[in-house]
Order: structure tokens, then sequence, then C-alpha cells
């Protein structure tokens, strides 16, 4: 399931076959039944399909709205991440050498790290970003044990704003739309295109066909928007890019 999910090409094609089996599966049992011969039965049929497809809408249009708030955060984590750490850029230019030149190239390396979170994914992104956070504390440390100044407590205090913004982002990486959301999602909308195959009286292959499709469509956009840094929605990484060539450019 969460391979699905982190795939909403293949997504599409799983959730498309499985309703489209569905409604042709439940076409066949209505002829071998002739259910609908009593309208009786076809319009009680037709009744509850409706239903359905309106409980679906109402979970994927709830589900929509859930994945859209994780979209928009991490976005605005973006934002914020590139100016914490242009922020500690700027004040650990005031610390003395050795431990400005090598603070400045970690934070520099820090920046390239952070940008290529969001195509490389954090797991594969964290262990470089402990080890740059590791080294640019120690360096800290080390000008901090002799120089406890106002101007030093102003650079700690970006330094740990940089450090909390990349747990915030690592964790808005995992805030995804939970799986028994999904689990029920594609329950309804195979109960939904089953009762829609056993109304019809007669088959009709381009409405199973379109409305199979239709609802993949949805389920895998919204996949897709909640996905963390897979599919074919991304988040752009516009502010940290600046960030990268700005201090690239300012390398001595």
């Amino acid at each position: 399931m969460s391979f699905l999910l982190d795939e909403p090409w293949l997504l599409f094609l799983a959730v498309g076959m499985l309703l489209f089996a569905s409604s042709a599966l439940g076409h066949e049992l209505a002829l071998a039944t002739r259910i609908n011969d009593d309208d009786h039965h076809h319009d009680q049929l037709t009744a509850l399909g409706e239903g359905l497809f309106v409980l679906l809408g109402l979970l994927l249009g709830f589900t929509v709205a859930m994945a859209q708030l994780h979209f928009d955060e991490r976005r605005q984590l973006v934002v914020d991440e590139a100016n914490a750490i242009g922020t500690t850029m700027l004040r650990a230019e005031l610390l003395p050498e050795p431990q400005r030149g090598k603070t400045l190239e970690c934070l520099r390396q820090y920046a390239v790290v952070r940008r290529d979170t969001a195509t490389v994914g954090p797991e594969k992104s964290l262990p470089p970003t402990k080890v740059l956070q590791s080294q640019i504390w120690e360096q800290m440390v080390a000008v901090a044990s002799r120089n406890q100044t106002a101007v030093m407590a102003t650079y700690i205090n970006a330094l740990n704003e940089m450090i909390d913004v990349s747990e915030k982002r690592l964790a808005a990486f995992e805030h995804r739309v939970p799986k028994l959301v999904w689990i029920i999602i594609i329950l309804v909308a195979v109960f939904q295109s089953f009762v829609a195959g056993f109304s019809l009286k007669r088959r009709f292959w381009l409405s199973l066909v379109l409305t199979s499709l239709v609802m993949a469509v949805v389920i895998a956009l919204i996949a897709d928007l909640d996905a963390s840094y897979t599919g074919l929605i991304h988040i752009e990484q516009n502010s940290i890019d600046r960030l990268v060539k700005d201090a690239n450019g300012a390398k001595p």
C-alpha cells in the first residue's frame, strides 16, 4: 500500500483496473441473476449507487483538503528553512577565524543537502544533514567556550532555529493521509463500481471504463499531492536554490 501511494502512476493503473473489474463483475452478476428485470429492484440499486457515489465524493473532498494542507505546510517550510540557513550564514560571518571559514563552508554544503532533500527524500538526506549539523555545532562550541557575547548568543539562536526547522521539515515529510482513510476510500469506490455495474440493464462498456478511469485519476491525483517527493507534483525549491547560488557566489 505504501509503495503504491508513493507512485501515483502505479496507483492509477491499479485502482483503475480494480474498479473496472468490480463494475464488470457486478454487471455479469446482474445478467446472471436478471435482477434488473424487476423495476423495483432496479430503482433500489440505482438509489444505492447514487448514495455510494455521494459518499465517495465526500470522502475524496475531505482527503483533498487534508492532502492540500500537508502540501502547503511542506511548501512553507522550504521558505522557512531557506530563511533560517541564510540568517545563520549572515551571523556566522561574525565568528573569528578559523571557525568562520569552516562554518561557512559547512553551511554551504548544508544548503545543498537541504535543497536536494526534495528529490532524494528525507531518508537519504538525513545522515548528511546530521553530520553537517554536528560539525557546525562543534565550531560554535569552540568559539562559545571563550567568547560569550551578545553577538554569539544571536548566532546560537539562529543556529538553533535552523536545526529546528530541519526537524519540522522532516516531520512534514512524514505527515501523510492515514492509510485507513485510503483503505476506506478504495473500499467505497469498489462497492460503488460494483453497484453501478450491477444496476445496468444493458452492457455499456464506455460507461464502465470512463467511470473507473475518472475515479482512478482523482485518487491518483490526491496521492500525488500527498506524496512527499515522488510523483508529478513537486514543491518548488526556489528559495533554497537562490540561497545556494548566492552562497557559492559569495564564496571567497
